[in-house]
């Protein structure tokens, strides 16, 4: 579409084009999740149990990892991955600007300072030489975030901690499923934390979270720090929390856990035709994909650089009933939260960057060919001015 076309004018009848469609996965599903809940309140386990425990050896094996931990949330799942790992109150973590606020804040929670390095502009990923650069003599660990569905360079950021003899942790809470070079979420880290939260590609029914390891003792450890530190009932060896994942959503994630290899598989297909669609688009730049990579595109995300700015793109889409996200829309360094760590506008330009352009497109399984087409063909014309 030229930018000389005049606006067409949206249909009264168009189907709503939202990120996420939980009715149509539960339909997908079927009464299967139902039957999981009732099994679960009618055998009185409601926290743990055998639901949780069949989670966590089936997500763990998907994985190729040897220890699955269930835990409350994915914020959980990040400061008990930290803590099992050894990271201390006082320690700095080195983490990404660029990413849903909890990746640092649960550093900052657990008392930890974390040290910021900028991404990659073209993925949005951690760079591993920046993170090298951030170290410093306090620095315990790196956590590199798994962004919308693509892996960081684990094997960079595994080799740099073990040069630098730091501990690794992954933060994969949008990545179910993913892989890079070979290798899968939680391989190569110490710890992986993984989130359950409805929305993303594997999501419970409330809240949940995952931690992933082939350690043993970093295992062991991450079941005592869930129970308020207790390796034997009224035992308590260290201070810990209560977070526990419940039986309930265990159950829920059982039954569509066998779905997630074909949804993931949907989800690439139509990022395939995303990225056909904007070939050639200067106004619609498509994130980086890096070679060996296997996404599950939590997010398909796009940098708008139009005439037209970003905000008046997805304003422009509401009249044809096309929702678009924008994840995020400030850098981590930028929050009201993290002035403490001593940090100002323009010491990440590429997290500030892609803060001012990104914006996520509709990626779920349930999209047919011809939403996708829509929403693409729509925000051309936006980012072009022709609405």
């Amino acid at each position: 579409m030229s930018t000389t076309t005049r606006p067409a004018t949206p249909p009264a009848d168009l189907k709503p084009i939202a990120p996420v469609d939980l009715a149509a996965e539960r339909a997908a599903v079927g009464p299967a999740l139902e039957e999981a809940v009732l099994r679960v309140l009618r055998s009185g386990q409601y926290i743990l149990g055998p639901e949780v425990e069949r989670l966590e050896k089936d997500f763990a094996a998907l994985h190729g990892v040897a220890h699955g931990i269930g835990v409350a949330n994915g914020t959980d799942a990040i400061v008990i991955a930290l803590r099992s790992a050894c990271v201390q109150p006082g320690d700095h973590v080195v983490t990404s600007p660029f990413t849903f606020f909890a990746s640092a804040g649960a550093i900052a929670w657990m008392g930890a300072k974390p040290v910021l390095a900028d991404v990659e502009l073209d993925t949005a990923l951690l760079d591993p030489k920046k993170a090298e650069a951030a170290i410093d003599s306090k620095t315990t660990g790196i956590l590199p975030v798994h962004l919308y569905g693509q892996m960081a360079d684990m094997k960079a950021f595994r080799a740099l901690a073990d040069k630098k003899k730091l501990a690794l942790v992954e933060d994969a809470a949008q990545s179910h499923g993913a892989s890079r070079d070979g290798v899968s979420c939680g391989q190569l880290g110490d710890a992986c934390a993984f989130s359950f939260y409805p929305t993303k590609n594997l999501g419970a029914c409330g809240e949940g979270g995952m931690i992933l390891t082939k350690s043993e003792h970093v295992a062991a450890r991450a079941r005592r720090v869930r129970e308020h530190g207790s390796p034997v009932r009224y035992t308590h060896a260290e201070l810990g929390t209560n977070s526990r994942l419940q039986g309930i959503q265990a159950a829920v994630l059982n039954v569509k856990l066998p779905f997630l290899a074909a949804w993931n598989e949907r989800r690439r297909a139509i990022a395939a035709r995303y990225d056909a669609a904007f070939k050639g688009c200067a106004e619609v730049v498509p994130l980086a994909r890096r070679p060996n990579t296997v996404h599950v595109y939590h997010q398909y995300t796009v940098r708008l650089r139009g005439p037209v700015g970003r905000d008046a793109v997805i304003e422009a889409l509401k009249p044809w009933k096309i929702a678009v996200a924008v994840h995020y829309p400030s850098p981590v360094h930028l929050q009201e939260a993290a002035r403490p760590w001593g940090y100002g506008p323009g010491d990440f330009p590429n997290a500030e960057t892609l803060a001012r352009e990104v914006a996520c497109l509709p990626v779920h399984p349930f999209l047919s060919d011809a939403d996708v087409d829509r929403v693409a063909e729509r925000l051309m014309a936006a980012a072009r001015g022709n609405s």
